[in-house]
């Protein structure tokens, strides 16, 4: 199974599912899903069912989703503890818990060709630790403009199959997972298509779980890495980089600064009042933008704050 691999998946319809078999009285299989599910002016296309069938699969590949040898699909345990009815913010911190799951996918760089290669949310996880490793501060990516190109340019192997995004099939999915995921923002001004690495929703989500009060910056961002680890810092960004021949593209890290992504969040949650940085004496620090003449070396969390 993987996540981008069917290509019809819809994040916001897995919302739905799940909410709507949580709150129902009875058992439902895969095909009774799909009937109830389908757009009733499509139910004679041949097609029709492959939003809801895909959505299902990639939800079950993450383990939000299960089913039995009857055919019947259920919530799966992790997510009802989460409670009867997910809002959006509860489901897209769900969301991210499941196609992050690293005791359940492992590195997803090192691993074999195949179901392995795309297992769980491997495909999800490859696509993402690169996409964050772009540069925020610069243009707009689609997969004519800029993904196309990057990885021929930093991939160790012109065969796109050893790629993050192997072809614009899987660049489409990408384009609804990210924001799903609240790891990537469209673009305001581009075409739709266009995305960029951006994780103000997915960090600013993980804040809701952080005690307020000042931590060191370092301390702050090892957080952030643990529980979002597709991030600089994070276990699946670290083996991209010993993957590239190249090291990080990030133009941020290769001036001894924070990572473009995380750093141009981090500024959006500090104009909104989620964060606060200090510079103190005698502490280790850094800049959170190329653009900075100021390393920061502490950060204070306030909890509420604008969204």
């Amino acid at each position: 199974m993987a996540v981008l691999n069917p290509p019809r998946s819809l994040p916001a319809l897995g919302r739905s599912i799940i909410n709507f078999l949580a709150g129902s009285r009875r058992a439902w299989t895969e095909e009774e899903l799909i009937e109830a599910f389908r757009p009733p002016g499509l139910n004679e296309d041949s097609s029709s069912f492959e939003g809801v069938a895909h959505t299902v699969y990639t939800f079950r590949a993450i383990g939000m989703l299960c089913s039995d040898t009857d055919g019947v699909i259920t919530v799966s345990d992790t997510v009802a503890a989460t409670g009867d009815t997910l809002s959006p913010a509860a489901f897209r911190r769900a969301l991210q818990k499941h196609a992050l799951d690293l005791d359940r996918d492992g590195d997803p760089w090192q691993t074999g060709p195949g179901e392995s290669l795309t297992g769980g949310a491997r495909d999800l996880l490859r696509a993402m630790s690169w996409f964050l490793a772009q540069d925020a501060l610069g243009r707009p990516l689609s997969w004519i403009s800029g993904v196309q190109a990057l990885q021929h340019a930093q991939f160790p192997d012109s065969d796109n199959d050893t790629w993050a995004i192997t072809n614009d099939t899987r660049w489409g999915a990408v384009t609804r997972w990210g924001p799903a995921l609240g790891l990537t923002a469209p673009s305001l001004v581009q075409a739709k298509s266009e995305l960029m690495p951006l994780p103000v929703v997915a960090i600013n989500d993980v804040l809701d779980e952080l005690p307020a009060g000042q931590v060191p910056i370092g301390d702050f961002l090892g957080q952030l890495a643990a529980k979002l680890p597709v991030l600089h810092g994070g276990l699946v960004r670290a083996s991209l980089v010993a993957f590239l021949p190249d090291g990080d593209p990030d133009p941020g890290i290769a001036q001894d600064c924070a990572d473009s992504s995380v750093g141009q969040a981090l500024r959006i949650l500090q104009d909104r009042g989620r964060l606060i940085f200090d510079t103190l004496p005698d502490a280790d620090g850094i800049r959170l933008s190329r653009f900075d003449s100021q390393r920061q070396t502490h950060v204070t969390l306030v909890q509420g704050g604008k969204r």
